[in-house]
């Protein structure tokens, strides 16, 4: 991906130190040059996402990746509490976890999760949730920005 394509704010919500290790390997792997914040749990991303809603300079996401299982607020309650705010526009959330339960799967699109992946995200499923962002924002998108349709998908 050429740096001069535009790249996306990304917020990784992620505790596992290997994981997210990976999840920054693969994001260099398929060309990503664009802003990203890794936070460690659940709290500490309320309170990233938090300052964006205080518009204190910190750039509101265009994408987040957040995991199930993180400490203080698990994902849950992490998408409950998005899905009660009024950011500028809507988050786009795409659950990262290491849980295939079709259960965990449902409950976290109906908080409002736009996809989910099990870990660990394969190149190619990051390189079209970069290129569907990337849609977004083109010109032909039109000015009312409409979303491409968003894969839920559960990898092995």
């Amino acid at each position: 991906m050429p740096s001069a394509v535009a790249q996306p704010v990304v917020l990784l919500m992620e505790d596992s130190d290997d994981d997210a290790f990976f999840f920054k390997r693969t994001l260099r792997q398929v060309g990503f040059t664009g802003a990203l914040t890794h936070v460690t749990d659940g709290a500490e991303a309320v309170a990233h996402l938090e300052r964006t809603l205080r518009a204190d300079g910190t750039p509101l996401p265009d994408l987040v990746f957040l995991d199930l299982k993180i400490p203080r607020l698990n994902g849950f309650e992490v998408l409950e509490w998005i899905r009660g705010q009024s950011f500028v526009r809507p988050l786009d959330v795409a659950v990262l976890s290491g849980s295939e339960h079709a259960g965990d799967v449902e409950r976290a699109l109906a908080l409002g999760a736009t996809t989910y992946y099990v870990k660990p995200i394969l190149a190619q499923q990051l390189k079209l949730r970069l290129a569907a962002w990337q849609e977004k924002q083109s010109p032909r998108a039109g000015a009312e920005n409409v979303p491409a349709a968003s894969a839920r998908t559960s990898a092995p």
